[in-house]
């Protein structure tokens, strides 16, 4: 299966997504912090959201695909690299030889199930401070991250938070095992080094996928943040260069906050002509409205030209987008607690056909005004046999979906961050 992935809103074929598991289940409070979320969530109920999720992506015919489900097929197809990935796990998490046997020694299907959601360490021995062998993944459900599917290739990410530095490891080793993948070029492998499952010991730049939008053909826009660094995004400068069907990239230096962690969580787009944005930081002028580096890939000697804001930076190279403010207007406060539980993180399946939490009640107002309708997902009529979406959507209307999200917004993530599109139709 080749990537093609040219647009943030091209038809929808397949998807990358992760439905939480044991390792939410298994996050206890003293290590809320350090996993970074900020409060336990019930794992049934998060389920069950990101399964309505999942069923309406493949009510629209997009092919939905596990990640821990193609790390055991993966580990499956390759037992010759499942060593290399041990030996990288055991280096970055500093596992213990006996533990790392007991790892060597599990079937696949056992091995990836470990590798998500963790081992604990077993009475007597457990303690408050040590509660686990090999921590948990919890943050594995924002599949967006640890890999960026950037045209025909592969950006392989540096996370940086070490909670979850074991997700690009994991990654890599899918696309570079599974047999759909095999052949998939990587445009740029952060983790650095080629030898397989090599896991550096000197600091590497990092750079998250959340921060990453293939906006169109031509023009990719990356957010610095809390969690991408400068000199990760030069890095992917230049493995960009040269490529001709890139033209552009457009840089947006932000706050290091964690209201604003990732650039989509204050700006997605939503169709050929709109995009939905925390206006404080994106429309402006005022003193939050962030500015933008415009560089030509073309040019090999060009580092930017600033603008004043990511829209006039991307007005300048011909797209002109009109924004949909998350959480309404002149309402500061209704914006920042919708923008919180991540009102701008919207995710096309089409072009002006976008999913979005309920809890949103301003952002899906201010899309209805757009001209958006509003459906909840309750509406939706599925063919029980094939799960096909019977809904009639009308060709040049535009919709947004409402998904349930009450316990998955706690986790700090909407529904882009938790998609990674593999195949996406040219616009």
């Amino acid at each position: 299966m080749a990537i093609s992935v040219y647009s943030e809103i091209g038809r929808l074929r397949v998807v990358l997504a992760h439905t939480p598991g044991r390792e939410v289940d298994r996050m206890p409070p003293s290590m809320m912090e350090d996993l970074l979320f900020d409060d336990i969530l019930h794992g049934p109920r998060a389920r069950a959201e990101h399964r309505r999720m999942c069923a309406v992506m493949e009510g629209f015919g997009v092919e939905v695909l596990d990640l821990a489900v193609l790390l055991a097929e993966a580990l499956e197809a390759a037992p010759e690299g499942r060593a290399a990935l041990l030996e990288a796990v055991a280096a970055q998490e500093g596992c213990e030889p006996a533990l790392l046997e007991q790892l060597r020694a599990m079937a696949p299907g056992r091995l990836a199930e470990a590798l998500v959601e963790g081992i604990e360490v077993l009475p007597p021995a457990a303690r408050p401070e040590h509660l686990f062998e090999l921590p948990p993944l919890p943050n594995l459900l924002f599949s967006r991250d640890a890999q960026v599917a950037l045209g025909s290739g592969l950006v392989i990410a540096n996370m940086r938070r070490r909670a979850r530095r074991r997700e690009p490891l994991l990654a890599r080793f899918v696309f570079r095992h599974h047999p759909r993948w095999r052949e998939t070029p990587v445009v740029l492998d952060l983790l650095g080094g080629e030898r397989e499952g090599a896991y550096p010991m000197a600091p590497q730049p990092s750079l998250e996928g959340g921060d990453v939008l293939v906006l169109r053909e031509g023009v990719v826009v990356c957010g610095v943040s809390e969690r991408t660094m400068e000199r990760a995004v030069d890095r992917l400068v230049d493995a960009l260069r040269g490529d001709a069907r890139l033209h552009t990239l457009v840089m947006v230096p932000m706050p290091r906050t964690r209201a604003a962690m990732h650039l989509d969580t204050i700006f997605t787009r939503t169709a050929e002509d709109q995009c939905l944005v925390y206006g404080p930081m994106i429309v402006g002028p005022g003193p939050e409205t962030l500015s933008a580096i415009r560089i030509d890939l073309r040019d090999p000697n060009d580092w930017g030209r600033r603008c004043p804001s990511l829209l006039a930076a991307l007005r300048a190279v011909g797209v002109e987008l009109e924004p949909i403010l998350c959480g309404g207007r002149d309402d500061y406060i209704a914006q920042a607690r919708e923008q919180w539980t991540d009102g701008a993180n919207c995710f096309a399946l089409a072009p002006g056909l976008v999913l979005l939490y309920q809890r949103n009640d301003r952002t899906a107002e201010q899309l209805a005004r757009a001209g958006y309708h509003v459906l909840d997902e309750s509406e939706l009529p599925f063919d029980p046999e094939t799960g096909a979406c019977r809904y009639s959507f009308q060709p040049g209307k535009r919709y947004a979906v409402l998904l349930p999200g009450e316990e998955l917004s706690r986790a700090r993530g909407g529904p882009r961050c938790m998609t990674m599109p593999l195949e996406r139709e040219p616009v």
